[in-house]
Formats: structure tokens, C-alpha cells, sequence
């Protein structure tokens, strides 16, 4: 029985570290080794020549599959003829420019929530021995640490999903569907993570309400053009 599940990478968050299936995940598993290869000749996985290396690697093998499948199949890949093909231009969708929107407004957000956290946080660690209940405390900070990881997260992986999602030629397309689906769950727990955040300090409302109204605005756009993300299935994650 195969371990891995077939196509579960296609439709994920890429957040392996906090992902429960990614011992089922074939790339996670690719990218393990990856890293564990490096360690052991004593690189650095994360240097951009070790990167740009490892990218050039898989493109290769790529090609070689292809060429594989292709023969198999008796396709001759050096006589197809060529074939004109313009793609959708996604970039002057108005969805993907509200998702751009929603990305830089985030991007200025985070960089004001992370000096109030470090702040926030030097300034626990010294009241701490005096607090009624410091458990509680560190708790509820550790939690808006989570928050600030969440929006982190996303705020660059919900333009690429929805430029994905609009780039297929055909916008009721399964991929387009997934991709579409992928950013939705992204936006809806980013919205979690904000308001959890302006509880939290309500003298950010003026640069969290911006982003609330823009990821909501989002959301009805993806349920306006890909209703059909609603009822996709992603490997792995649906039933």
C-alpha cells in the first residue's frame, strides 16, 4: 500500500511544519531528504546557489519524465508542431489586484505587529514574577505570536493561488477550482487571526479594519468567480 497520497501537495498551504498528513505527502518527504542531504556534506539547504542548484536538478529530472512518458506513448516531441498560445493575463483581473492590495496592506501591518510583539514581549518577561496568573498570561501572547505567524503565512500565498486559479484558460477548470479553494481557506483563517489580534489591542483597528473589509471583499470575489471551490475536494484534506 502506497503511504503517500496522490496529489495532496496540489492543493495545500505548503505549511509542512504544522501540516498533520505531511508523512503522507511525497514532496514533503522529497524535501526532508533534500534538506537532510545538505546537512549531512555540511551545507547550508537554505543558501540561494544550494537552492538554485536543487531547482535546476528537478527541472532536469522533469524533462526526463516527460521525455520517458512521451516515448512510452510514441510521441516524438522534436516533430510537434508549434502551436500560438496566448495565456490569460491574471494581472489586470480585478480579483488578483484586490489580492495584491490585500498583500501589501498586510505587509505594512506586519512589520508595525512585530516590533509591538518584541516589545510586548520584553516587557512580559520582566512583569512576569509579579503577575497573578503568568501561565494565563503567556498564553494569550503566544497566541497572538500564532496570529501574527498565520497572516504571515498567507498574506504572500493567497495572491499566488488566486493568480493561479485565474491563469487557467477556463476559469470552471478543476485546477482553477482548487487553487481558488486553497486561497479561500487561507483569507478565512487569516480573518480568524486578525480579529483575534484587534481584541487583543483594539488601537490597531485603524490598520486591521483596512485588511478585514480587503480579505472579505476577496472571499466574495472567489465565491463569485469559482463557485465551484465550494465543493472541491482536495486529496487528503476533504471527504
Amino acid at each position: 500500500m502506497n503511504k503517500f497520497i496522490p496529489g495532496i501537495y496540489n492543493y495545500c498551504n505548503r505549511w509542512c511544519e504544522r501540516c498533520s498528513l505531511s508523512h503522507q505527502c511525497l514532496l514533503a518527504a522529497r524535501e526532508k531528504k533534500r534538506l537532510d542531504e545538505h546537512r549531512r556534506k555540511g551545507e547550508d539547504p537554505h543558501d540561494w546557489k544550494i537552492i538554485m542548484q536543487d531547482v535546476g536538478d528537478s527541472l532536469k529530472e522533469a524533462m526526463e519524465l516527460i521525455k520517458k512518458a512521451a516515448e512510452e506513448r510514441g510521441i516524438d516531441l522534436e516533430t510537434l508542431p508549434e502551436i500560438k498560445y496566448e495565456p490569460p493575463d491574471p494581472h489586470r483581473h480585478s480579483l488578483f489586484k484586490t489580492a495584491e492590495k490585500y498583500r501589501k496592506l498586510a505587509h505594512r501591518f506586519l512589520r508595525k505587529l512585530k516590533d509591538i510583539i518584541q516589545e510586548e514581549g520584553i516587557d512580559l518577561t520582566k512583569r512576569i514574577e509579579i503577575m497573578p496568573s503568568p501561565e494565563k498570561e503567556a498564553g494569550n501572547f503566544q497566541e497572538i505570536v500564532f496570529c501574527y505567524q498565520v497572516i504571515l503565512w498567507y498574506h504572500t500565498l493567497i495572491p499566488a493561488k488566486i493568480y493561479r486559479a485565474l491563469g487557467t484558460p477556463d476559469t470552471r477548470d478543476f485546477d482553477s477550482d482548487g487553487s481558488a479553494k486553497v486561497a479561500y481557506l487561507g483569507l478565512t483563517e487569516s480573518i480568524k487571526a486578525l480579529q483575534k489580534i484587534y481584541h487583543w489591542d483594539k488601537n490597531l483597528e485603524d490598520n486591521i479594519l483596512p485588511l478585514l473589509i480587503t480579505a472579505e471583499r476577496l472571499r466574495k470575489g472567489i465565491d463569485r468567480e469559482f463557485p465551484g471551490h465550494r465543493h472541491f475536494k482536495r486529496p487528503g484534506f476533504d471527504k
